[in-house]
């Protein structure tokens, strides 16, 4: 069964953190990629970039992705991985409540994603939100593929 992650982070508002949201969606899939192929757990992951209501500037950064297993497992899979580790963390670093204390661990890491997960109120063994077309898990669509 595949579950969805929606990692909703207000940011700050300042040049900096502005930047660094651009910069974070222009390079997703190039600094995700190696890792996400890697895991043979994500089937899609997205990031866009929610604009302030005035217009100008981004208000929050959004992650969306799809994924095998439960939560806390796939979390741990990214924490132990340097590149999607780093994207994790350079989205704390803007996030306008980074956590606190600062994530040194991977309990601080998954307490920030699920407290920042939107679909975190679904049921356990649910989805809640998610329309789900196939039943597949990542490594049996490689495996398909691969034939």
């Amino acid at each position: 069964m595949a579950n969805p992650l929606t990692l909703y982070v207000p940011i700050k508002q300042d040049e900096k953190s502005q930047a660094t949201a651009q910069a974070i969606y222009a390079n997703f899939v190039e600094g995700v990629q190696k890792g996400l192929d890697g895991s043979n757990i994500v089937h899609y992951a997205r990031v866009t970039l929610i604009p302030n209501a005035s217009g100008g500037g981004t208000n929050a950064i959004m992650l969306i992705t799809t994924f095998d297993g439960p939560m806390n497992p796939y979390l741990d899979f990214f924490w132990n991985n340097e590149g999607t580790k780093l994207a994790f963390a350079t989205i704390a670093a803007i996030a306008l409540n980074p956590p606190n204390p600062p994530v040194t661990n991977p309990n601080g890491f998954q307490n920030f994603i699920n407290s920042n997960n939107l679909n975190e109120g679904a049921s356990p063994g649910s989805v809640g939100d998610l329309y789900e077309a196939y039943p597949q898990t990542v490594k049996e669509i490689k495996h398909v593929s691969a034939k």
